[in-house]
């Protein structure tokens, strides 16, 4: 009688089963989300833009706002990448990099504590539907700080984002618009978003209090390569109302168009939407053909 297959991770750069890592009870990233993380998709067994993913990360962890004295290698990781794919059996994947402070119970961080890490490989779960009958969107209770900086890092304190999907949720919808106090959208739970607005893309500069989204980034340059104008503004609800198309992006699910935000309906996909789908799937063959 075959079992269920046994799930490996790498945490603190040793490999070991799932069911057997353990992470002690005072880690910060547990009692305080005292940590850093980033996510990523492997196809075929490759990471993609892991490059961007650990640079991205490595300068939160260095960044005056988190300052966990930690650096990521980018070789070890794509060596152990290679290693949990081959184990756990799933080319297609979701890779998940995890840095905590380390041990320390007390609110003050600890000067001495030495940083727990944790690389998970797990098969890709992706729900293809939503990209051919478009997101619905609301508009989150959520607010940031117009002039805060944590929006701009992947924290583990992930508890504002977990509110807004819930929002999301109990009102039917897939995703949620996280705001500024001044009103200005800035992104959603789990990924950045974009307007078309006369035929040009619009969406927040990274000056703002948001993630710089390495999906983002990839459908920035997908723009540029097609001649698609790229303007980077604030982006609201008048703006909105103007727009022709909305989607939504992130390194899972790629580009994904909007059907809607409250009464305001969009193409899905509109023609600019579907451009940049289609230039990110070969942006993403080009990498693997390497």
């Amino acid at each position: 009688m075959s079992g269920k297959r046994q799930r490996y991770v790498v945490l603190n750069g040793e490999i070991a089963p799932a069911s057997e890592a353990r992470v002690p009870i005072d880690d910060r990233g547990f009692l305080y989300g005292d940590s850093v993380f980033t996510t990523l998709r492997c196809y075929s067994g490759v990471p993609f833009r892991l490059d961007r993913h650990i640079a991205r990360l490595n300068a939160s962890l260095a960044s005056p706002v988190v300052g966990i004295h930690y650096t990521a290698d980018e070789a070890r990781l794509r060596e152990n990448i290679a290693r949990l794919v081959k184990l756990n059996g799933c080319g297609e994947a979701v890779v998940r990099f995890r840095v905590t402070r380390g041990r320390g119970a007390g609110v003050q961080p600890p000067e001495d504590a030495t940083p727990t890490t944790l690389l998970t490989v797990d098969p890709l779960q992706l729900d293809a539907s939503i990209t051919e009958r478009g997101a619905r969107l609301i508009v989150s209770s959520v607010r940031r700080d117009p002039r805060g900086e944590l929006g701009k890092h992947k924290l583990g304190s992930y508890l504002f984002s977990l509110v807004a999907r819930r929002e999301a949720t109990a009102a039917g919808a897939d995703e949620a618009i996280i705001s500024d106090t001044d009103g200005r959208w800035l992104e959603c739970a789990s990924s950045n978003l974009f307007a078309v607005v006369d035929g040009a893309l619009v969406t927040p500069d990274t000056s703002q209090n948001l993630l710089p989204g390495i999906a983002r980034e990839t459908v920035l340059d997908c723009a540029r390569e097609l001649g698609i104008p790229v303007q980077l503004e604030d982006l609201t609800a008048e703006l909105a109302k103007t727009a022709e198309e909305l989607f939504i992006t992130n390194s899972v699910q790629e580009v994904v168009p909007v059907t809607d935000v409250g009464t305001a309906s969009y193409a899905a996909p509109g023609l600019v939407t579907r451009r940049l789908m289609r230039d990110y799937a070969e942006t993403v063959q080009r990498a693997l053909d390497g």
